[in-house]
């Protein structure tokens, strides 16, 4: 009867420890989730126009 009792509290910690580990995973996704968002709001996205003569694509000047 005393394995019943310590694999129940094995299980119990391993829920708690999962769920913790849960939650701390969903906190720093969502920060470097935000990070990204304002990362990529902040930098300025090249537009690109063809060059007739290379025929290459080349980030528009001005």
């Amino acid at each position: 009867m005393p394995q019943l009792f310590a694999l129940a509290a094995l299980a119990v910690g391993g829920y708690v420890l999962a769920r913790a580990v849960r939650r701390e995973m969903n906190r720093v996704e969502a920060r470097v989730s935000k990070s990204a968002n304002d990362k990529a709001k902040r930098e300025r996205v090249a537009t690109l126009e063809r060059d007739p003569e290379t025929g290459r694509y080349r980030p528009r000047e001005g």
